[in-house]
């Protein structure tokens, strides 16, 4: 039986500069249309419009079009809907989750020029406090895979045959172990596991010839992305409305997830945990601006700095193995565990965001909103704010991603003084390059997670209803999200034998309620 390894947190210091990928940064950076339930239900096309409390997130010169203070809070109840398909295998999953979405407390002070009955110059300035959940991240998913003659164990050899050719070392028992710097921790968890045998020149996987495998993989990710935000916003002339608004971002996510494959001709298995949990806090600024040229017409425009997280991953692995040997006689078992944790930052790209607005009296409107986020901008750096250290993952994410596109429309008609419809649709493009990949650094990278999901495109649908009086109004709303990946257990581009991405559609169907106070 070969050694069973633990690897001590101290031996990180290796990897902090090469733990991280394009992926793990798409994941934290991509927000979702989440607020209020009229937000919500006009799909957040708000920018141009202001006037509500999830709007002021987008753009904050929509809290200078508040004439009233006011109190308001939303509850959002979700059920999810998984489908995936895989090698010509359907497999589903479910969830559903309720919680607190949105608060938000606003102050509007009108000026001595408004009180005193004055049409120009600054009217209102206003103030607001709240807090926003801006990405749920909570998930499960089943993807089950029919057979292929694409598997894990040709990566892993792949990998230390690579690692061989880099270094210019061959490597044995005696040197694929953690201590070496010059492993992919992967490749120690394969030969660990008996899962890659050494060749006269490389390595191998220990499959037996031609024999395929029936993989399967599921993950449930838990969490969330909160904002915090205070805000000002001016109201000039009751034409031009000017806003900021100073934010703290906080990060919870954690994944569970576990790969396996069942080898058809052996009978054997080996099944690859991974845990992995995300911490932190960043910062940003949002400016915004709206004119109100005629009474029926507006546009918005606003900028979202870019956010600087300061973040702590976690994480665990373990593998294990149970094969026959190769006269079918026998079986070998091997098992291998990892585990660490490192500090980095991650700065987003810049955010733009266009919007205009068609106000038709005192019966309804339509509001349109472009939305620009260039994610090949972003950027990792060490705890002291240093990219140098992270050149491979940024140039990494210069190539795999690109610049998302996100178009909403939203429309709302007043049925009479009280009583009002709504309805909305929002798509966003893709956030990665059709080539985007997976790539595993070399040396000593100690996370083996290897999976990964390419965003293809999210739709959304929405519709609602509200009702209002003097002082106080209720509004509901439901959204579907539709979500369209294509997952990879493992980057097979380099292997003989190519693996097929599995397609994932996450539907995501949210009740929103919200109710608030005006006084």
């Amino acid at each position: 039986m070969k050694k069973i390894f633990i690897i001590a947190t101290a031996l990180i210091c290796y990897s902090y500069t090469i733990a991280q990928t394009e992926f793990d940064a798409l994941k934290l950076e991509q927000t979702d249309i989440i607020g209020t339930a009229r937000y919500m239900g006009m799909a957040g096309a708000f920018g141009a419009l202001g006037g509500d409390a999830s709007s002021i997130k987008d753009n904050p010169a929509g809290l200078g079009i508040y004439r009233s203070s006011e109190i308001v809070g939303t509850l959002n109840f979700n059920g999810q809907i998984n489908t995936s398909t895989w090698n010509d295998k359907t497999s589903r999953d479910n969830s559903f989750k309720g919680g607190f979405n949105n608060f938000a407390y606003i102050v509007s002070c009108p000026t001595w020029e408004n009180e005193h009955g004055g049409t120009t110059g600054l009217l209102n300035s206003n103030w607001s406090f709240s807090f926003n959940t801006i990405k749920s991240f909570n998930r499960n998913l089943a993807i089950l895979g029919g057979s292929s003659s694409s598997s894990m164990t040709d990566y892993m050899a792949y990998l230390t045959t690579n690692a061989e050719l880099q270094t210019k070392q061959f490597f044995s028992g005696n040197n694929l172990n953690y201590d070496n710097p010059d492993v992919p921790y992967l490749s120690v968890m394969g030969y660990e596991a008996y899962l890659i045998n050494e060749e006269n020149v490389g390595w191998r996987s220990d499959l037996l010839g031609t024999e395929k495998v029936t993989p399967s993989y599921y993950s449930k990710e838990t969490g969330s992305i909160d904002e915090y935000s205070l805000g000002w916003a001016g109201n000039f002339s009751n034409v031009f409305y000017l806003g900021a608004t100073a934010n703290i971002q906080t990060i919870n996510y954690n994944s569970n997830t576990t790969y396996s494959e069942a080898f058809n001709n052996r009978f054997g298995k080996f099944t690859l945990n991974n845990n992995l949990s995300t911490t932190g806090a960043g910062i940003n600024l949002k400016i915004g601006a709206i004119i109100k040229p005629t009474d029926f017409l507006r546009f918005g425009v606003s900028i979202n700095t870019p956010t600087v997280y300061v973040l702590t991953n976690s994480y665990n692995s373990s593998i294990q193995s149970n094969l026959y040997n190769n006269n079918l006689d026998s079986i070998v078992s091997g098992n291998s565990d990892n585990y660490g944790s490192y500090d980095f930052q991650l700065q987003s790209p810049v955010q733009l965001a266009l919007s205009s607005a068609f106000i038709m009296g005192q019966k309804g409107l339509i509001s349109l909103e472009y939305n620009y986020n260039d994610y090949s901008t972003s950027k990792y750096m060490d705890v002291n704010g240093n990219s140098k250290n992270y050149q491979y993952e940024n140039d990494g994410m210069s190539k795999m991603l690109m610049a998302s596109q996100t178009w909403k429309i939203g429309a709302e008609y007043r049925l009479n003084n009280n009583f009002s419809l709504r309805a909305g649709y929002a798509y966003s493009t893709s956030a990665t390059t059709p080539q985007a990949e997976k790539n595993v650094y070399v040396y000593n990278t100690t996370r083996v997670d290897t999976e990964y999901f390419k965003h293809n495109n999210t739709n959304y649908f929405s519709a609602g209803f509200g009702f209002r009086e003097a002082g106080w109004y209720i509004d509901f709303a439901c959204m579907s999200k539709l979500i369209n990946e294509s997952f990879m257990p493992f980057n097979s581009n380099y292997l003989a034998i190519k693996g097929n991405p599995a397609s994932v559609i996450t539907n995501t169907n949210n009740a929103v309620v919200t109710l608030g106070f005006r006084f």
